[in-house]
């Protein structure tokens, strides 16, 4: 009777620890597939951040070329009002594109004589959007002007339209081109 108490001592003591092994491999199964999850989450979550940005630089860089052309259409329009000219034609060069600075929240680490810094885009949520919070844009500077107009063969229109320019887009007269219009 006491062998067979052993053996069913050995026997439970076997299944015990067969057990603890099945929840431990269990518990290793687990905790891959849960760190292949958020792993996978993270890295969609960062693919759509950048779509973000990338959407919304996109439509910026749209905004501010079309503001360019407003900037040379209200320029060209007032200047067709001055007396003596006639139907104006304005084109602007820059000499550098738009610089969007976006907020950055920055996290600084330093672990074992390592400094580490993460720095991640600010975002604003609006109607289950998100957009990027802009620190400051930095407009491009205006390099020349061209104008053709109407009435530009006199010496006095020419020079009052120069003026004009250079108050507007704060360019030096020697950098503004005006020419006369066939007309």
């Amino acid at each position: 009777m006491g062998n067979y108490l052993e053996t069913l001592k050995n026997i439970s003591k076997d299944k015990q620890k067969e057990k603890l092994i099945y929840v431990l491999i269990l518990c290793v199964v687990l905790f891959i597939a849960i760190s292949y999850i958020f792993n996978d989450n993270k890295q969609t979550e960062e693919i759509s951040k950048e779509n973000t940005i990338n959407s919304n630089s996109t439509s910026t860089e749209i905004n501010i070329n079309s503001s360019k052309d407003i900037m040379e259409e209200k320029l060209a329009k007032i200047l067709s009002e001055i007396s003596g000219i006639g139907n104006v034609s304005v084109m602007i060069t820059y000499s550098s594109d738009v610089k969007i600075n976006p907020v950055y929240n920055t996290k600084e680490e330093e672990k074992e004589g390592e400094k580490t810094v993460d720095k991640s885009v600010v975002y604003n949520e609006e109607d289950s959007k998100k957009k990027v919070v802009i620190e400051s844009t930095n407009m491009p500077i205006v390099e020349g002007v061209i104008v053709v107009a109407i009435g530009a063969d006199n010496v006095e229109i020419r020079s009052k339209i120069a003026q004009a320019v250079s108050a507007i887009t704060n360019v030096a007269i020697y950098k503004i081109q005006v020419f006369e219009k066939k007309g």
